[in-house]
């Protein structure tokens, strides 16, 4: 596109986004809708703080270059590639016309052209690491979605709401993927084994006694693995749709606590850890359920208890702050890094994957105990420092009233 009103990035070459307003009203008024695509260099402004200024310039140009080197091959000659303002981190395409053949814009068509530029941005980019000095991976965030053109809507806004519409479907699409993709591990690992050793006895193995016994245990712990997994699996959608109904009464939270500590007494023993907790003498009851209080306090203090070393104490502690009484778990073991204590909350999500099978944990444990503070109105989080052990806690508020129906919702 060589039209003379548009302004050019002196950067990329590319139209500024901010100038070709007019022209995609008037496309979107002539077509009645324009595909959108955009393609955002993630964590930009950190790379330009930890190599330096040229360098991210150097991609930018990089990045720009590629874009209009797809022309006639990814998209059409007259669709649109634009930067999303004087040397930012952005480009925006706009497709002016369907595929061949094509009467709209179709979803797969625009994932297929998003994917390949991606991919194609990708290897540029690796190809020419050394001439730009950059020695991590660039990512994007990218969408798609479809323009469609609203008279009482300017195009400024049109293109503003698409780009947060595009946003928002990639980041669902990508979560289904992950999930997925974990969900598929989870089920695998327990069917494989209950397949094999079930196929080992039809062969012949049942006529050993003692074989037999044991790998019908191994069997049924496993069958007992893949139930606790659907169950934590519907909780969560339970408690992500808000169809759980919660049994709301004024409760002692240290008594709570101390009950607690009681189931887990016998597991800390085996472990070699003791379990300590720290209350005020002014700490006020709290309205919570009491079932799903536990929920979390057996989550947060049971995880502690398997990652602390042999001697070392997990601490429990009560504290009353403002408006809300404060739950912390502490212990002595391994840390967290800081760069995963953002995500530890997210279903599946595991600081280290082969840890998981140590443990038997699931990574859907610490997903419901936030789904569960947060309906109470509480807030979840977490400390830690590698080698230094880690703390989670979380708020319940003390002067939050819900309806009562019989103390129930």
């Amino acid at each position: 596109m060589s039209d003379k009103k548009f302004s050019y990035d002196e950067l990329t070459g590319l139209p500024i986004l901010s100038d070709v307003y007019a022209h995609v009203k008037t496309q979107l008024i002539n077509r009645d809708e324009v595909g959108f695509l955009y393609f955002d260099i993630v964590n930009f402004r950190r790379l330009e703080e930890k190599y330096s200024f040229q360098k991210c310039q150097n991609l930018l140009k990089l990045v720009g270059f590629t874009l209009k080197q797809q022309k006639g091959k990814l998209y059409r000659d007259e669709d649109l590639v634009v930067v999303g303002g004087k040397g930012l981190d952005y480009f925006v395409l706009f497709l002016f016309s369907p595929p061949r053949r094509k009467d709209s814009f179709a979803n797969h068509d625009l994932k297929l052209i998003s994917t390949r530029i991606k991919q194609k941005m990708k290897n540029v980019i690796d190809e020419n690491a050394d001439i730009l000095g950059i020695d991590e991976e660039i990512d994007f965030h990218t969408g798609y979605t479809v323009i469609k053109d609203d008279p009482d809507m300017e195009v400024e806004r049109l293109i503003y709401e698409a780009r947060k519409e595009a946003g928002f479907k990639a980041q669902l699409e990508e979560i289904m993927v992950q999930f997925i993709a974990n969900i598929s591990h989870e089920l695998r690992t327990p069917l494989t084994s209950i397949k094999g050793y079930t196929e080992t006895l039809l062969e012949g193995a049942m006529k050993d006694t003692s074989l037999c016994e044991r790998w019908l245990q191994i069997i049924y712990d496993e069958s007992q693995r893949l139930e606790r997994l659907i169950n934590d699996l519907l909780d969560l959608s339970m408690l992500e749709a808000e169809q759980v109904e919660l049994q709301f009464k004024s409760t002692n939270i240290t008594a709570l606590i101390e009950s607690v500590l009681t189931v887990l007494q016998h597991l800390a023993q085996k472990e070699d850890v003791e379990l300590v907790i720290k209350t005020g003498d002014d700490i006020p009851n709290v309205v919570v359920d009491e079932d799903r209080m536990k929920q979390v306090l057996l989550n947060l203090i049971h995880n502690a208890v398997k990652y602390s070393p042999k001697g070392e104490k997990v601490v429990v502690e009560i504290k009353k702050l403002t408006r809300e009484v404060q739950v912390s778990v502490s212990d002595k073991g391994v840390g967290i890094p800081q760069n995963h204590l953002n995500r530890i909350f997210e279903r599946f999500y595991r600081v280290e994957k082969d840890r998981a099978g140590k443990t038997g944990g699931r990574g859907l444990g610490l997903a419901i105990a936030r789904h569960i503070v947060e309906v109470h109105g509480g807030t979840i989080g977490a400390k830690s420092n590698p080698g230094e052990g880690s703390t989670f806690y979380f708020t319940i508020p003390t002067d939050l009233v819900f309806p009562r129906d019989e103390d129930t919702i």
